[in-house]
């Protein structure tokens, strides 16, 4: 299973995960400017080649597919955010500063391409503050260990946009509701309600594909 895919496991089972192991580990996952020759395609698409341009997005359009499917309802929605994360990618490469992590930065522009795309098109719901996430029970994290990556990514997309876009911001890229509610232009109350929201769906949701599994074997 994936680190991101832990995650959300491990918030659905209660587990009590720091944003700093969040960070330490999806830091691990997507490591440096590791890719062969990586610095010349750079450079290319600094100097507008097409060529140079079309490997970048040969070599990171799956990377980038993954972030948004997580943010998008289906994956039609998400090519919409991975053609407009690249248009960004590509129009501010020219600032891009060689010694930061190329795929960290992707990242960033990626992800807030993705709340661009939540702020147009998505309406904004006013949720009461909630401070306590209750626990998944037995059978439920049994339920969540017997689901595959595909199954949770499947079920995260079925969220409405505001669940699961703080879901995504805060379980998976490792953002606190202080930046989230910077991020979104909601207050920080409203953040932590919608990943309470977003958590009491999904396990509502595991209990009942969990059953219909059960009946159809």
């Amino acid at each position: 299973m994936s680190v991101c895919c832990v995650l959300i496991v491990n918030l659905l089972k209660g587990y009590a995960l720091t944003l700093h192991l969040q960070r330490l580990k999806y830091r691990f996952h997507i490591g440096k400017n590791s890719k062969p020759g990586l610095e010349s395609i750079i450079q290319g698409c600094k100097d507008g080649k097409a060529s140079a341009q079309k490997t970048l997005f040969e070599n990171f359009y799956g990377y980038a597919k993954k972030i948004c499917l997580r943010y998008g309802s289906d994956h039609a929605q998400a090519e919409e955010m991975v053609n407009d994360a690249f248009l960004k990618v590509f129009k501010n490469i020219h600032i891009f500063n060689e010694m930061q992590s190329f795929q960290a930065w992707f990242k960033t522009i990626t992800v807030r391409t993705c709340i661009d795309h939540y702020r147009k098109f998505s309406p904004k719901v006013a949720l009461v503050d909630v401070s306590e996430m209750p626990h998944l029970e037995g059978s439920q994290a049994e339920a969540v260990d017997n689901l595959s990556a595909e199954e949770i990514l499947e079920l995260v997309q079925k969220l409405p946009p505001s669940y699961r876009t703080v879901f995504s911001l805060f379980v998976i890229d490792g953002y606190s509701h202080a930046e989230i509610a910077e991020m979104l232009n909601i207050n920080e109350g409203t953040s932590r309600s919608n990943l309470v929201k977003a958590r009491l769906k999904l396990q509502e949701w595991i209990k009942l594909y969990a059953a219909d599994k059960v009946m159809k074997y």
